[in-house]
């Protein structure tokens, strides 16, 4: 069994019997909230990625990536040999960097913000930084559709606006669109109904939904992890339902039962490719 974006929204409804058009316009959010809390439960090795920077002199910020989670290590380049930077808390860092305007070779990092390292010493000139990483997989809510519709009215859809179906009630944000007499339409999302007027909130255009694409967009965890999704998915419903706790609370045993197994598999993965590569990996706690 696996999870499209689209079959994953019918199982929710499905499994908390609840078609109503606020709660459905939060589906997404459910979902995405359910896959953040997996990132952040479980380490799984093979979603490390490494990217490079530069540190600037006198600057003792260095950038995040965007799709960060967590760090395995960060190292610098100097005078042509790798020297890693240990991972401290950042009270730690700020107090050592006391001076701001005391330079040198960066020795110690913490995460100060979202967007932003901040490093110490502040570095005395520009190095190359090697991010070794978890980051964010792409989401599932962030597959793309495309929907073809017949302009009815004098006026033409514009990227980035709102649209809305008259009879099924949907309502996303145009991504791309390409001009003619039938529009294409690029959305992230699938709930509109071949037949219902589209109507553009900034534009005020209306169209008939022509046809619609099928959904068969899968990510890796709703590809091997779909337990996890589905009852992470319920918990954050029945949390915006503020439902039966009976409930809630057998969706939230279900969903950690499910994280006790991916974990289990994402160890299995790295025990196979150790015994493999000759390669000692670290302990598990």
């Amino acid at each position: 069994m696996s999870y499209t974006y689209t079959t994953l929204k019918t199982a929710i409804k499905d499994y908390t019997e609840n078609q109503e058009t606020t709660f459905v316009s939060h589906l997404s959010d459910f979902i995405s909230s359910a896959e953040e809390r997996i990132f952040k439960s479980v380490d799984l090795d093979f979603f490390r990625k490494n990217v490079n920077g530069t540190t600037t002199a006198s600057n003792e910020f260095l950038a995040v990536p965007d799709d960060y989670l967590a760090s395995f290590s960060l190292a610098i380049e100097n005078s042509g040999a790798r020297e890693f930077i240990v991972q401290k808390d950042v009270n730690f860092v700020q107090e050592y960097n006391s001076t701001i305007a005391t330079t040198g070779v960066p020795k110690y990092y913490a995460l100060y913000d979202v967007n932003n390292f901040i490093l110490a010493p502040t570095p005395n000139a520009a190095f190359t930084a090697e991010l070794h990483y978890y980051y964010r997989p792409t989401s599932l809510t962030a597959s793309q559709f495309v929907l073809t519709v017949t302009v009815t009215s004098p006026f033409t859809f514009q990227a980035s606006e709102t649209i809305t179906g008259g009879t099924s009630g949907a309502s996303t944000t145009i991504s791309s669109i390409t001009s003619a007499t039938v529009f294409t339409i690029v959305i992230p999302s699938t709930d509109f109904t071949v037949g219902e007027t589209v109507t553009g909130a900034t534009s005020g255009a209306t169209g008939t939904v022509v046809s619609t694409s099928a959904d068969t967009t899968e990510t890796w965890l709703s590809e091997n992890a779909p337990n996890a999704m589905l009852y992470g998915s319920l918990v954050e419903a029945y949390t915006f339902m503020k439902g039966e706790p009976d409930v809630m609370k057998m969706y939230g045993d279900r969903f950690n039962e499910s994280l006790i197994r991916l974990k289990d598999y994402g160890e299995a993965r790295e025990n196979a490719d150790a015994y493999r590569m000759g390669l000692v990996r670290r302990t598990r706690t």
